[in-house]
């Protein structure tokens, strides 16, 4: 079993005209195309953040009520792989769209706009798409170099045990293939590996979904249905993002883990659970259970190990061979990285890690036609705006750093201003004033 829920999610819709927004939902979802709507720049980001998904095809209107086509498209670059990126424009914005165009996005529309001609081009580019979203783990992931040698040996060493695994780090990371890997090295290699992003699973329903129900065990269950642990019965169950379990959730989890038994809905016999649990996030838990938000019994049941993936900028070491090997995975033609694309690559903070560095090089290699791929190819944000002087230099580098603190603190404001020394307000003060800036150069 792979992720479900969310991560199936084909379109994805950033509209803020609700009229217009639910109509295209609808239609899709009666062509049988799973489809998500959101309504501003922040959901988009915080979707992709929580999700990860990789959808087929993303139509977003040029203008939102928090930002431009620009704003969006330089935000969610990092998460956009090879998805389809259309963005939907009033004719007073075809400037704005062109320059989306030249900067990597696939293409616009003008409103009002054909949605039979859009569906079937959004099938066209659903069926294009190769089948899996996961890279067959080869080796160590943190054997590539010298710099993360020692982390590689912990890897192995705790693959070959049946502990619980806490992966701690960024988003990106390397955590899921780490865990991929502990799972192919492991004694429970035979079994699946059934990897859940615990962001999906619904509240309401998490009983059911961790440990399964007979038909008639509820109102609705006509079948029966079998639960996580059920599924990696002889295997690995891996709880991705963890931090993202609720209340409910964690208290169904640790009763699991405290007597290694489960009991299905409306089955009145308990069942002895016969996998090896790893689970990952990129939350600080410590921090976590001192505010009262992560339970700290389920913390030390979780962590009985712990292994902490670096984040790509503190070991750029291993850039330039990481990304030439995902450069041939993903190039059938054999494409080459010039020596400015590396330049630029070593000058990047990289805040998605290794996962923006495939998604990156993923976009690229579809984008160009070219042999070698430039450093344009990888950053095409870098098109959109002219070559700024001193005084944009440092706001758009204050930018930066705000946003990285802001995605650090995981939304958290305060807790981002804190990051940042300054006090919230001011923080307030300077993401205002950079969407007025950004507002009045697009107008």
């Amino acid at each position: 079993m792979g992720r479900s829920g969310l991560n199936d999610i084909q379109v994805l819709l950033i509209e803020d005209d609700p009229l217009l927004g639910a109509a295209l939902l609808q239609r899709l979802r009666l062509e049988g195309i799973s489809a998500q709507w959101l309504q501003s720049c922040a959901q988009a980001v915080e979707f992709f953040r929580r999700t990860r998904m990789r959808p087929a095809f993303l139509l977003a209107d040029i203008r939102l009520p928090d930002g431009s086509g620009e704003d969006l498209y330089r935000r969610l670059i990092p998460h956009l792989a090879n998805t389809t990126v259309v963005f939907a424009t009033a004719y007073g914005d075809i400037a704005q769209a062109v320059r989306l165009v030249s900067a990597g996005a696939n293409d616009y529309l003008t409103k009002p706009y054909d949605t039979d001609a859009l569906v079937a081009r959004i099938r066209s580019v659903i069926a294009a798409q190769p089948a899996g979203q996961h890279d067959e783990v080869l080796e160590n992931p943190f054997a590539i170099h010298d710099e993360t040698f020692p982390l590689a040996q912990e890897l192995e060493r705790l693959a070959a045990s049946s502990l619980p695994v806490l992966l701690e780090g960024e988003t990106g990371s390397g955590k899921d293939r780490a865990a991929r890997y502990m799972h192919a090295r492991s004694a429970y290699s035979a079994g699946p590996f059934v990897a859940v992003n615990c962001a999906t699973l619904a509240t309401d329903l998490i009983e059911s979904l961790l440990f399964g129900h007979l038909k008639g065990a509820f109102s609705g269950a006509s079948a029966a249905r079998e639960g996580l642990f059920s599924q990696a019965a002889g295997g690995t169950l891996y709880l991705d993002e963890v931090a993202e379990l609720t209340p409910r959730a964690q208290a169904a989890l640790l009763g699991v883990l405290e007597n290694g038994q489960y009991r299905p809905l409306g089955d009145s016999v308990a069942r002895q659970t016969h996998c090896r649990i790893l689970a990952s996030t990129c939350a600080d838990l410590p921090a976590m259970m001192a505010q009262g938000a992560f339970r700290a019994d389920l913390f030390y049941r979780l962590a009985v190990a712990r292994v902490a993936a670096p984040p790509l900028r503190h070991r750029p070491g291993a850039l330039p061979g990481l990304a030439r090997a995902i450069l041939a995975a993903q190039s059938a033609r054999g494409a080459a990285l010039s020596s400015d694309a590396l330049q630029a690559m070593l000058g990047y903070a990289w805040p998605g890690n290794v996962r923006e560095l495939k998604n990156r090089i993923a976009r690229a290699v579809v984008m160009t036609n070219d042999a070698t791929v430039q450093s344009g190819d990888l950053f095409p944000e870098s098109r959109l705006v002219e070559k700024p002087g001193l005084a944009a230099t440092r706001l758009d580098a204050e930018q930066r750093a705000i946003q990285q603190a802001i995605a650090d603190a995981g939304g958290h404001m305060g807790q981002a201003a804190r990051l940042l020394g300054i006090s919230r307000t001011t923080l307030w003060k300077k993401l205002r004033a950079a969407r007025d800036e950004s507002g009045a150069s697009g107008d």
